[in-house]
């Protein structure tokens, strides 16, 4: 088994789209309808995400926190801020070694990029 993607319910498809592909590089794989809903995916490398408006839905939810592991994170965070997104939290450094900081997407998901020490990959 793998990770396919996580799903995460939007207030506007068009300004979620936007700021991941703004912010985060990604690009849309492709559109659905499913019943009342209006689905993207988006990819960059091997992370998908699913972006889902639903005419019935009420606010989204915002319990969503999904985390994804870069290599720099010094470099994410001043690409970030250089865009104009600044960290919500952190960054902090982890007793095993990680460092992590987190960011508030459009629609107040959580959005964690962790970075994971060599030495401390298998902990």
């Amino acid at each position: 088994m793998r990770w396919h993607h996580a799903g995460i319910d939007v207030g506007n498809l068009a300004d979620s789209i936007s700021f991941y592909e703004r912010m985060f590089n990604f690009k849309v794989e492709q559109y659905l309808t499913l019943s009342d809903e209006k689905i993207a995916f988006l990819q960059n490398e091997d992370v998908r995400i699913e972006l889902i408006k639903s005419a019935d839905s009420p606010s989204p939810c915002h319990s969503i926190h999904i985390a994804w592991q870069v290599e720099d994170i010094e470099s994410w965070m001043k690409k970030l801020k250089g865009k104009g997104l600044c960290s919500s939290d952190g960054p902090y450094k982890l007793k095993n070694g990680w460092v992590t900081v987190f960011y508030e997407g459009p629609d107040g998901e959580i959005i964690e990029l962790i970075q994971v020490c060599k030495s401390s990959a298998s902990i």
